[in-house]
């Protein structure tokens, strides 16, 4: 049976990967690793030549060296990068330089040498680049007095070397990688939408999720938010100090919300596969203390389980359309469905372990409409307020079972000055 209902959605998952195949080429690791390589072979080209033809060195590799290991993918981390690895030189010059031309290179100037250079190596505002205050230190001290002078000349490469690197980075800016953190955050509803979909099928046919559902749904899940959450990562600091950067900086919060909010739906989604066995436990439960009520029951698990149902699907659609704007227009309608579940939930006079197990239920349905309205501190009544109650008959309320007039008998006067007040206030 699994098999059957399985099917149809690889289906679907192949069509889509199809899809979003050359979406993956191009905004995968493999695009940055091009561009960063491209980036660091002109630069490390760039820095030879100046050095070669300005002051004339034969062969200038501490700024090859140097141009290669500042190039990053975005300006931000080559601007950081330059500057930890010229403070790591330098202070591994200032720590070798009274022994190198004191001293020389013994076993003693060499072990204090050492280490003073790797205590300074720890320092965290070095990140990765502390490693060059040793092994500059290191080189300055093996020179000796001779050979002293062309410390200036070496520290100079250096120089140059993160000079080029820095301003290539900076006139030839990287792109601003947003394309990849939005298609992680679609890939992101798209699954767990089906998973919501999946969860108000097998609740309708009374069924565990988990018989319906892959069971690698809770996996796969996880993996896809840390994948926008990485995703989401790059792209923020890839618009830092970046002139490609567009609007989009202004709402950056929206992206970081969304996936905050589509990750706490996601949790609520696996509390309530979770739930739904305890109150599966506790129906049969009453039913083996005898056929008292059993009937009653029956009739009063089925119509919550449809109510439960048309809740998960109308969230699928919510998720759908969560992307930190208002939210769907079907929102008003389910949260007026959730109330009247609720309501006839509180006027039973079953047991109090089934009715714990269905408020657990309804309270993680709440919370998850709560999060796809835009977060926890957005009130029902703003996001009622937030929503055109004529638009509501167009998004694919025929498969939900709510209608644009019960969205429209949700609205109160109260509520309709509120959103007039909200729509008349001016944005900050």
């Amino acid at each position: 049976m699994r098999e059957d209902n399985t099917a149809p959605h690889g289906r679907r998952t192949g069509t889509a990967l199809a899809a979003v195949r050359p979406a993956r080429l191009r905004d995968g690791p493999w695009a940055a690793r091009w561009v960063v390589a491209v980036r660091a072979s002109v630069a490390a080209a760039l820095a030879w030549q100046l050095c070669s033809s300005v002051w004339g060195t034969p062969r200038p590799g501490p700024a090859v060296v140097a141009a290669l290991l500042v190039v990053h993918p975005t300006v931000f981390r080559s601007c950081t990068a330059g500057l930890q690895y010229a403070a790591g030189c330098t202070l591994g010059a200032l720590i070798a330089l009274p022994a190198a031309v004191l001293v020389g290179p013994t076993w003693l100037s060499m072990s204090a040498v050492l280490l003073l250079s790797l205590l300074a190596a720890g320092h965290p505002r070095l990140g990765v680049h502390g490693l060059h205050v040793p092994i500059t230190a290191v080189f300055v001290l093996l020179l000796g007095p001779s050979h002293a002078r062309e410390i200036g000349p070496h520290l100079l490469q250096i120089g140059v070397g993160i000079c080029v690197a820095v301003l290539f980075n900076a006139l030839l800016p990287p792109p601003a990688w947003l394309r990849a953190a939005e298609s992680a955050l679609d890939r992101l509803r798209t699954e767990l939408s089906g998973v919501l979909d999946g969860m108000a099928a097998a609740v309708r046919e009374g069924r565990h999720p988990d018989d319906v559902l892959d069971p690698r749904w809770r996996t796969r899940l996880a993996d896809l938010t840390a994948q926008a959450r990485s995703a989401l990562g790059q792209a923020h600091e890839s618009l830092r100090w970046n002139v490609r950067a567009p609007d989009r900086q202004a709402v950056w919060h929206l992206d970081q919300q969304v996936l905050e909010n589509l990750e706490r739906v996601a949790q609520d989604a696996e509390g309530f596969v979770d739930g739904l066995g305890d109150l599966t436990a506790q129906r049969r439960a009453t039913a083996a203390r005898g056929p008292d009520g059993a009937a009653e029951a029956d009739a009063w698990d089925q119509e919550f389980r449809a109510g439960c149902a048309r809740l998960l699907t109308c969230l699928a659609l919510c998720v759908r359309g969560c992307r930190g704007g208002s939210p769907h227009p079907v929102l008003p309608a389910t949260r007026r469905v959730w109330r009247e579940l609720a309501g006839r939930c509180g006027d039973r006079h079953d047991s109090l372990d089934a009715r714990l197990a269905e408020s657990r239920l309804l309270m993680l349905l709440d919370r998850a409409l709560r999060h796809v309205a835009g977060g926890p501190g957005r009130t029902a009544r703003a996001a009622r307020g937030a929503v055109v109650p004529g638009a509501v008959t167009g998004h694919g309320l025929a498969g939900t079972g709510l209608t644009g007039a019960e969205s429209l008998r949700t609205e109160s006067p109260t509520a309709r000055e509120a959103a007039h007040a909200q729509a008349a206030t001016p944005p900050r």
